[in-house]
């Protein structure tokens, strides 16, 4: 899958072991996928010549609209992060001739047209750094017995007290005695 995150690193491929290029970028989007972007608000990029393609340091911060665990309402979720990956080329620079293939399964690799796309790597270490159970805030107060959310309508802790599940009737009763 293609992103916006593209850099044609075809003059770079063909410059010396260590040769660098710096990019910055800010408002691109990202697809993660299911639906969800990722909007990224600032990121710097820092490319470097190796012997087998370009390694990439990157960093980018953004957000990611995601679900509350408690209230099930939508927010806005800021992330960050930092990686480092070798991005592997497929063609040879000046001549268009195929290359080897990497002996390490799984790499990121530059394609046949010279264009290196971080959309991928961004994507994994976006999901990598979402957590696992996103709070809209700290104090939130989740859904009340018939759905509505606390945040929202305080009055709904009033009727949680009134309604009451009859197989915990008991221990409520058990509660007033003590």
């Amino acid at each position: 899958m293609s992103s916006e995150l593209q850099f044609n690193v075809s003059q770079l491929l063909q410059e010396y072991v260590g040769a660098t290029r710096q990019y910055t970028y800010e408002n691109e989007q990202l697809d993660l996928g299911d639906g969800t972007s990722l909007r990224i608000t600032e990121g710097d990029v820092k490319m470097t010549r190796t012997k087998n393609g370009v390694l990439v340091d990157a960093a980018m911060s953004g957000n990611v609209t995601v679900e509350c665990v408690r209230c099930l309402s939508d927010f806005s979720q800021p992330v960050e992060f930092d990686f480092a990956e070798e991005y592997f080329a497929t063609v040879h620079a000046t001549t268009g001739a195929p290359l080897p293939e990497p002996e390490e399964p799984d790499v990121f690799k530059i394609n046949g047209n010279h264009l290196l796309d971080l959309g991928d790597a961004a994507r994994e270490y976006t999901l990598i750094n979402l957590p696992i159970a996103p709070i809209c805030r700290p104090d939130c107060r989740g859904l009340s017995f018939d759905g509505q959310n606390r945040n929202d309508n305080p009055a709904a802790d009033d009727l949680d007290d009134q309604v009451i599940d009859e197989r915990l009737a008991a221990l409520k009763q058990l509660l007033k005695g003590a």
